[in-house]
């Protein structure tokens, strides 16, 4: 694995700070609940699947999440779904493997060198006709803007790619404002540190693509 296809990510290190954030963000479960609406049954790749929350909800009797993720330290091996390490620039799987494949705020955030040759992956091990679907930041949120720099997806980049999409609207709801300051200060620095509230508007895009083989 190259470091230029893996994003530095603070949850293998700061597990407290990584809990807070799956528990908080979009708490009412509306991009899961989307996602197990979309998703078809049979063979389905999580990309950058993190410590397996999203998988793990995913999995049912007719359907099987194999989850890859590069940081060992975020593998959460006690989860009754299949693991595998590595990028989605390098998915060490066969073509045609899998249904569907899907990513939910992993490696297609700004700065990772190969974002088509993670996209070239994707189609690859999909069959034709299976699901390719991208879940990131919309932006235009309450959520969105404690940030200095732009966080949200560039809507127009899926577009283009032949990508359609939809607006889930939802929210980061926190326990208490103390542990709104403690993630969101980590994520903003200072521009989040002084928040007095405990929940805040956030809108998730999902990206949705029928797998060509062109």
């Amino acid at each position: 694995m190259k470091h230029s296809d893996i994003i530095p990510f603070y949850g293998g290190e700061r597990p407290e700070l990584f809990e807070i954030e799956r528990r908080c963000m979009d708490r009412q479960g509306k991009v899961i609940e989307a996602l197990d609406h979309l998703l078809p049954n049979g063979m389905v790749l999580d990309i950058g699947a993190g410590n397996g929350f999203t998988a793990e909800k995913l999995q049912s009797n007719q359907r099987t999440i194999v989850a890859i993720e590069p940081d060992p330290l975020m593998i959460d091996s006690t989860k009754a779904i299949i693991w595998s390490k590595g990028t989605a620039q390098d998915v060490p799987f066969h073509t045609n493997t899998f249904d569907a494949a899907y990513s939910t705020w992993a490696f297609f955030f700004e700065g990772v060198a190969d974002l088509e040759k993670g996209l070239d992956e994707m189609k690859r091990i999909v069959k034709e006709d299976g699901l390719l679907v991208i879940i990131d930041n919309y932006g235009e949120d309450e959520f969105c803007s404690l940030s200095k720099n732009p966080i949200a997806s560039n809507v127009y980049y899926w577009v283009n790619k032949g990508f359609e999409y939809q607006i889930i609207h939802t929210s980061f709801s926190f326990d208490s404002v103390e542990e709104a300051r403690k993630l969101l200060s980590f994520y903003f620095g200072e521009n989040a540190a002084s928040i007095d509230k405990t929940e805040f508007e956030y809108k998730v895009a999902m990206f949705i693509k029928k797998n060509t083989k062109e």
